[in-house]
């Protein structure tokens, strides 16, 4: 059974998908990321949701 935070994460990145909001290999890292069990740093989030022009998505 998926546990509360797999649930979120994995709504999060369909919805990501859907909307096309970011590339496919940036929700890969997002899920990632988020799968984790250590804490999320800002850096790594600034670093997904920064597109490649240095605009923030």
């Amino acid at each position: 059974m998926a546990t509360i935070q797999e649930m979120i994460v994995e709504k999060l990145v369909a919805e990501l998908s859907e909307k096309k909001t970011l590339s496919a290999p940036k929700i890969s890292a997002l899920r990632e990321l988020l799968r984790k069990d250590s804490k999320v740093r800002a850096d790594d989030l600034v670093a997904i949701f920064t597109g490649d022009d240095g605009e923030v998505a």
